[in-house]
């Protein structure tokens, strides 16, 4: 008695015919499809920006600035390299790593679209 069951959240997100999908698992098995979504401590805040800045039309470029804009905002360290950030899209369907030096393309852009975030 008086321990504690382990749990855990995970964000999946894949590439199919109707195009991309992100869904959030929960502890109890229950999974919510997202445009956009954060887990995890300051997730509330997160996904408050999140909401706010997200726009379905967004190009990828817009998409990584924001996606970096939002780590950012609750990051400890708001250097860029303890930022990793890979991609699926959906004309490749294959996982690409984004460069060191395109996050810190996207965080230059974070600050300039999102400058009372980051």
């Amino acid at each position: 008695s008086g321990v504690r069951p382990f749990g855990v959240a995970l964000i999946i997100s894949g590439v199919d015919q109707s195009g991309n999908k992100i869904y959030v698992t929960d502890p109890s098995g229950t999974f919510v499809s997202y445009a956009a979504v954060a887990i995890g401590a300051g997730a509330d805040d997160v996904n408050a920006f999140l909401e706010k800045n997200y726009k379905d039309d967004m190009s990828l470029d817009d998409a990584s600035a924001l996606a970096v804009a939002a780590i950012e905002l609750r990051a400890e360290s708001k250097e860029e390299k303890s930022i990793k950030m890979s991609r699926v899209t959906k004309d490749k369907r294959t996982l690409q790593k984004v460069s060191d030096a395109e996050i810190e393309k996207y965080s230059s852009v974070a600050k300039t679209k999102y400058p009372k975030s980051v």
